[in-house]
């Protein structure tokens, strides 16, 4: 495949934005619930660390950060940290967090990948690192080559693929949505195409995990209608059918569920 055939390929599908920020919003109490990784057990940042991606001085770009976890997680070793995200309640959190920890070279912004003009902000080439660590803010050709625009230096896109997400599966099973969005195996391939196509010499790693997610049926409701909602309208009708399964999985007020999946890293260097 050309390059313009990759990007007409892999294009940015109708979504419903506000079910997006709805379910985003939903999740974000859980998701502010974390102590920040280290460089030692962490595996994404052992990456970083082992590619000399960050620099006391260096200026980084988190895309989709949401409650701020690895951007807080790396502002120590590196001079700025600037973090977008789609949902407000999750910049809120980040805030939060970076009170809580006392960061100071955190900047956190609620901003659409999708929609935002790198010109217009000032942030064509100015970031040493870019990254999207398991967001659906990058899921298409332009929001993936927009990582190289704002960067100067290194990029790193972490994507889930051969996912399982038993509920979320069941729930698209019982309304009839066949796609599996979750799961970004094709994703994956379309990017380190793009970049093998543009000269760049990515590097791939894989990690193998398993997600024990544990919901309350306030987060479970947000969650999963929302999901479903970023591919089709639902009726009344459906909404209440989804509802009537999740409360039939209901123990002791959780819905819990084992996403079990594969991460891959794509990383390359601007300009290299």
């Amino acid at each position: 495949m050309e390059i313009q055939d990759i990007r007409n390929m892999w294009s940015l599908k109708e979504h419903n934005k506000q079910a997006s920020v709805d379910m985003w919003n939903s999740m974000a109490g859980s998701f502010g619930d974390f102590v920040l990784p280290g460089f030692e057990e962490d595996s994404f940042l052992k990456l970083l660390k082992n590619k000399k991606m960050i620099s006391p001085a260096g200026q980084v770009l988190d895309v989709g950060c949401g409650a701020g976890k690895y951007a807080l997680a790396i502002a120590g070793s590196c001079g700025q940290v600037t973090g977008v995200d789609l949902s407000p309640q999750m910049i809120a959190l980040a805030e939060q967090k970076k009170k809580e920890y006392k960061i100071n070279n955190t900047a956190f912004y609620c901003e659409d990948w999708h929609e935002l003009d790198l010109a217009q902000a000032g942030w064509e080439h100015q970031f040493d690192l870019v990254f999207a660590h398991m967001t659906p803010a990058v899921q298409s050709a332009d929001t993936f080559e927009k990582l190289s625009a704002a960067s100067k230096d290194w990029c790193v896109l972490a994507k889930p693929i051969r996912r399982t997400d038993p509920v979320s599966d069941a729930v698209k099973e019982l309304i009839g949505i066949k796609t599996k969005r979750e799961s970004s195996e094709e994703e994956v391939l379309y990017a380190f195409e793009l970049l093998w196509r543009q000269g760049y010499l990515p590097g791939l790693e894989y990690e193998k995990q398993v997600w024990n997610m544990k919901k309350t049926w306030e987060q479970a409701e947000g969650l999963y209608l929302n999901r479903m909602k970023t591919y089709r309208e639902l009726s009344p009708a459906e909404e209440d059918k989804v509802r009537d399964y999740l409360r039939s999985l209901l123990k002791d007020g959780f819905i819990c569920e084992d996403v079990d999946t594969t991460i891959a890293t794509i990383h390359w260097q601007v300009g290299q």
